[in-house]
């Protein structure tokens, strides 16, 4: 008798495990937030306009069909975004032309912004995200996280942490 009832308990944990753990009941649907991997279903990158740091607005849309784009949100006091900064700045001017860079500043003030831009050199555009609604729509929950978009206007790629040079040409090659 308590060898049924210790089986019965163990087939009961599993089939709660399976549901918790979302094997049962789930029907194959992605978890929210989770990004198809597969080129049979492109996820479309959201579209934002927002203001440029010295000037005008940077609308993601205006790229679309034009050339692919990096975005790496990020923020002043980010010691990882410091350190990557620099070499997205460097294979921003190398790959020019082919391939944009935005840097979308995570609710900063503007002139901490321009300071930190200035100290660092920095020359790709930077869009300013003062409520967050790019941060949002994005899913970005921490800095120094990057988005890679493709001509199309599709998400084919997001590294939390620092990009690499493979990465822009990689991309530039999709």
């Amino acid at each position: 008798m308590n060898k049924t009832i210790l089986i019965s308990v163990i087939v009961l944990a599993l089939i709660i495990g399976l549901f918790v753990w979302g094997g049962i009941g789930s029907a194959g649907t992605p978890a929210a937030g989770a990004r198809p991997t597969t080129p049979d279903a492109p996820i479309p990158a959201p579209d934002f306009s927002l203001e440029k740091l010295g000037g005008g607005t940077i609308a993601l849309d205006d790229y679309r069909g034009v050339k692919p784009v990096i975005l790496g949100f990020w923020t002043t006091w980010c010691p990882n975004c410091r350190r990557d900064m620099p070499h997205q700045n460097e294979w921003y001017k190398k790959y020019q032309g082919k391939v944009e860079v935005i840097g979308v500043n995570m609710q900063e003030n503007p002139s901490t912004v321009a300071a930190f831009i200035r100290k660092l050199g920095i020359e790709y555009p930077i869009a300013l995200d003062p409520q967050g609604a790019a941060t949002r729509a994005y899913g970005v929950s921490y800095t120094n996280y990057h988005v890679l978009i493709d001509k199309a206007g599709n998400i084919v790629k997001t590294i939390p942490g620092d990009i690499s040079e493979q990465d822009f040409i990689n991309l530039i090659n999709s």
